[in-house]
């Protein structure tokens, strides 16, 4: 810092002093802004304004008080500079009741900022709430970006058969024009008939005639609708046989990676016999470890519980030495007070002009130098008398910032405890649902596959930090994790866990979209079942193309397309 322009002042304290520039934090701390003056009185001006030493060796403090520096029993003081140090007095003490009610000010702004974070952390698990259920809000987009996807392919699909349909339409719409013509012709051809044969037996011949051909109409209409239905069999048997290719193809596939599995089963099951004889021996191996560990930790417990004894032991000797010690340093501490407190005094004698060997003077004498003392000590003043109060205040604030660091504390533990049961309540009540879940999925796979199927948490300890694996064995199968079954196998095992989690927490309503598509028809005909069954409990919304799903239902609709692209909906009660 640079030099205050004011006569008397030397420098800062700190450039006065020659150091390595890496230790400046160090200086700073012991020196920071002290101002070295040259004399007293040249530091009264500024004092309330920097922290200041005379050459002297007095120190005055930036509220006005002064400490150590030489003593000269006949200073004084003008009235003036008196009456300056009384006005400093009176502006440290307001400065001081200002710093007070600051203090005071700071306390009720933290008490307002702790408030605040209690709300902002209100506000952030009301956020953490949004955000979850934005989370789910967007998982569900691409299931619904896929269904719109598939219904546009089915869209694609029954446009270009549209524009079959619309072409024989045309085609049938020219030959009914050449039909009408003719028809027309005929017509006058009878109307010339009837006229001659007015009278006679032919017109009613012509009126049954008239009826018959109503009815060939009709039938031929109804020929027509069937033709249509035959068609449109034709176009999904068509599709059904692609999709017939397109399984022959992987069932080929599937067949060569059965053998690859075999081969690999045939190399596991040596590796498993291998491995059988290794875990023999470090069984056998574990057992005497075992034995050698309990024995040790016998030999353990006996030596914890001497050190503990120990421990204690060395503790109490501890504490008897730390109290010998104490002891020992308040009598030294007192004896050198003692020593040190018998020289002053003696010194003190001396330096009046007594001899310390010699009687002590009489009353007067003394009462004349006590009189001199206390003129001295009133020339010393003023003196900050502020000292003590500050102390009180800073003690009341250290009282109740410790107070509020107990019981800060206190509500961190509290806090902390409430975590931990809410983490223990979570997972009980994930352990719960768990159990139930699983077992009705044993329950419901066994029903559909024949087979054996199960939950199975990749962290039994932590549930709530890990995943979920699905163990399924379709009967006549082995084991297989959900990610090697065939279509109609996860179809099964995914219904199977949709339905287990039904009859845990059944919801209003389903709505399930050809389920049945890769299940043949002995698996179709158990999941109608099962849907039936539970449909005691809720609704089921299916949509399927498979006869035993219809068959079980209790109401179907279908739905068709007509001529001039209108959909037919038709309904029946089947249960």
């Amino acid at each position: 810092p640079s030099r205050p322009e004011h006569p008397g002042v030397v420098d800062y304290a700190l450039n006065l002093v020659d150091y390595d520039p890496k230790f400046l934090p160090a200086f700073w701390y012991v020196f920071r802004d002290t101002l070295v003056m040259d004399s007293l009185s040249s530091a009264r001006p500024l004092m309330g304004r920097y922290r200041m030493v005379t050459l002297e060796g007095d120190l005055v403090e930036r509220s006005g008080a002064m400490t150590g520096g030489h003593y000269r029993s006949k200073m004084k003081f003008a009235a003036e500079e008196r009456s300056r140090i009384m006005d400093l007095s009176a502006r440290i003490a307001s400065a001081e009741s200002e710093r007070s009610e600051r203090l005071d000010k700071m306390d009720r702004i933290e008490e307002q900022i702790s408030h605040i974070s209690r709300e902002v952390e209100e506000l952030n698990r009301e956020i953490s709430k949004k955000t979850f259920q934005v989370d789910e809000m967007g998982s569900a987009g691409p299931r619904l970006e896929k269904a719109i996807s598939e219904k546009r392919e089915r869209l694609a699909a029954m446009e270009g058969e549209a524009l079959g349909y619309k072409e024989q339409l045309g085609n049938l719409e020219s030959s009914i024009a050449g039909s009408e013509r003719a028809l027309s012709s005929a017509q006058e051809r009878i109307d010339r008939l009837e006229v001659e044969l007015k009278g006679s037996e032919i017109p009613d011949l012509n009126k049954k005639a008239d009826a018959a051909g109503l009815e060939v109409r009709r039938l031929q209409e109804r020929i027509s609708l069937i033709d249509g239905e035959m068609l449109k069999d034709k176009i999904r048997e068509e599709g059904l046989g692609e999709k017939l290719d397109e399984l022959s193809l992987r069932r080929a596939s599937l067949e060569e990676q059965k053998g690859q599995a075999l081969a690999r089963k045939s190399a596991g099951a040596a590796s498993i016999a291998e491995l059988k004889e290794k875990l023999a021996a470090s069984l056998a191996r574990e057992e005497e470890i075992e034995g050698e560990l309990h024995g040790l930790k016998g030999e353990r417990l006996k030596l914890l519980e001497r050190t503990m004894a120990l421990q204690k032991e060395a503790e109490q000797a501890e504490r008897e030495w730390d109290k010998i010690e104490a002891r020992k340093s308040a009598t030294a501490s007192t004896e050198g007070a003692v020593l040190s407190r018998v020289m002053e005094l003696r010194s003190q004698i001396e330096s009046c002009g007594v001899d310390s060997n010699q009687e002590p003077p009489n009353s007067e004498i003394v009462a004349e130098k006590i009189r001199a003392l206390e003129q001295a000590m009133r020339d010393m003043e003023p003196v900050n008398m502020l000292a003590i109060r500050e102390y009180d205040h800073v003690q009341i604030r250290h009282d109740t910032l410790a107070q509020r660091r107990n019981t800060l504390a206190a509500e961190r533990e509290a806090i902390i405890e409430k975590l931990d049961k809410y983490d223990q309540m979570k997972k009980e009540a994930f352990m719960t649902s768990f159990t139930e879940i699983n077992s009705n999925f044993k329950e419901i796979f066994r029903e559909l596959s024949r087979g054996e199927g199960e939950l199975i948490l990749e962290s039994p300890e932590d549930p709530l930090s890990a995943g979920m694996t699905i163990k399924a064995r379709p009967a006549g199968k082995p084991f297989h994790r959900l990610e090697a079954m065939s279509g109609g196998e996860k179809s099964l095992t995914a219904l199977s866990f949709i339905f287990s989690i039904q009859m845990h927490r059944p919801a209003p309503f389903y709505a399930m979209d050809e389920i049945d598509m890769f299940l043949d028809g002995a698996n179709v005909e158990r999941v109608a079942r099962l849907i039936k069954k539970i449909s005691a409990r809720a609704q089921f919304i299916v949509v399927s193309l498979r006869k035993p799903m219809i068959l079980q239902s209790r109401y179907t609709l279908g739905v068709t397309m007509q001529e001039n692209n209108i959909t037919t909906v038709t309904g029946i009660a089947t249960g």
